[in-house]
């Protein structure tokens, strides 16, 4: 058995839904090295027409400066639901402020400047805790939304607005305003 070639038959059928579809062809066959190694298998492929065949897609080239490490603006059409993601956002920054969440949890979601404010508000331990009313969301241009939320504890309300803009390929709080 030792230094045989191991010949084999293979057929080639068309698939059903092929039409005049080439076979291919077998050049060679694979063979085991003498350390047990198998070479790589050369096999011609007929190139495809009709309409089974594959269109070769261009990639995507975006428009403008690519070479840059700024954050790059985000189409809303490349972007989640804003609602939805809002909706997240104003859930996890008042998380933050009632000092169940790390706010750290939030860095890749929000700019330093809007992290700095959220972090002068977290509260202590024993305050009562905030409970989110509604969360309203305008897109007022394309990868930007403005959201307007009121919170509060039973007795008393306060309001949060932040704007969201599309960044990198997400959804990113840009600015944050509220009435504590």
């Amino acid at each position: 058995m030792m230094g045989e070639i191991m010949t084999a038959q293979l057929y080639v059928l068309p698939t059903p839904l092929a039409k005049e579809q080439q076979s291919a062809t077998i050049m060679a066959m694979p063979r085991r090295t003498k350390h047990g190694l198998q070479e790589v298998l050369p096999f011609e492929w007929p190139q495809n027409q009709g309409a089974n065949a594959i269109a070769l897609v261009a990639p995507r080239v975006t428009p403008g400066d690519n070479d840059s490490f700024d954050q790059q603006a985000t189409s809303s059409a490349d972007l989640p639901p804003a609602q939805q993601w809002a909706t997240r956002l104003v859930h996890g920054v008042v998380e933050v402020i009632n000092g169940v969440r790390p706010a750290t949890q939030l860095t890749r979601w929000i700019t330093p400047e809007v992290m700095t404010q959220v972090q002068s508000r977290i509260m202590a331990k024993n305050m009562p805790r905030f409970n989110i009313r509604s969360i309203h969301v305008t897109q007022t241009d394309d990868g930007v939304a403005e959201v307007c939320s009121v919170f509060g504890t039973p007795n008393r309300s306060f309001a949060m607005a932040m704007r969201l803009e599309g960044l990198d390929g997400r959804w990113k709080a840009t600015s944050l305003m509220w009435a504590l």
